[in-house]
């Protein structure tokens, strides 16, 4: 199975609800891991996760997720915008990270998305073959930033929370405590209102 980034970034975001710390183990655990490939392929997102801000090392192992971090996200649109608008023709995706310090990947995505809604227009290309750009007029007649449409929101997303707080509780909380009992079993009756029934063939067409 191939770990992706994706897959990480949904076991932090369930495991990290309300602050709570996260550790590799209960990332390895969430995703069902055994693997030492798999293991270190989690260790090399994480970390490529911490470079961009998304999650925030507390010691060694041991994270919390930012859940601000799609606000940053929304202010880099902005600041490449920006650049989009004030550069003279023939500038290139390279230049635009260094101009607004947004990742490569970020900005790649949006200017690629930028290009397919005609915000901007390729112009050539450089001597080591990078693509050149330039502003379009549409981009010229819109001075507020465009924003790619966002992803549907995780159908899954409450459950997914739920087996995480399982499983974070049972590895790092007294399991006799009256509180930890507790918050166990509502988790659990999440879990039972999803999955006690089965679902319809449309149903599951739609959360696919």
């Amino acid at each position: 199975m191939e770990v992706t980034k994706d897959m990480v970034r949904k076991a932090m975001q369930a495991l990290g609800t309300g602050g709570h710390e996260i550790s590799y183990q209960q990332v390895y655990d969430a995703l069902g891991l055994t693997g030492e490939s798999q293991k270190a392929t989690v260790r090399t997102r994480i970390s490529d996760m911490r470079r961009h801000g998304e999650v925030n090392h507390v010691r060694p192992g041991v994270f919390t997720y930012n859940m601000q971090h799609r606000r940053a996200e929304g202010r880099n649109y902005v600041v490449m915008w920006r650049y989009v608008r004030a550069s003279k023709p023939g500038w290139t995706i390279k230049e635009c990270c260094m101009m607004t310090r947004v990742s490569y990947t970020h900005a790649m995505r949006y200017i690629g998305w930028l290009e397919g809604e005609g915000y901007v227009e390729r112009t050539g290309r450089t001597a080591q073959r990078a693509i050149l750009y330039r502003r379009a007029q549409k981009a010229v007649q819109t001075p507020e930033t465009p924003y790619p449409p966002t992803r549907e929101s995780d159908p899954f997303q409450q459950e997914r929370t739920a087996a995480a707080t399982i499983t974070r509780l049972m590895l790092c909380a007294d399991p006799y405590a009256p509180k930890t009992a507790s918050t166990i079993v509502a988790a659990c009756h999440v879990l039972l209102a999803r999955f006690s029934k089965p679902c319809t063939e449309n149903e599951n067409s739609t959360e696919e």
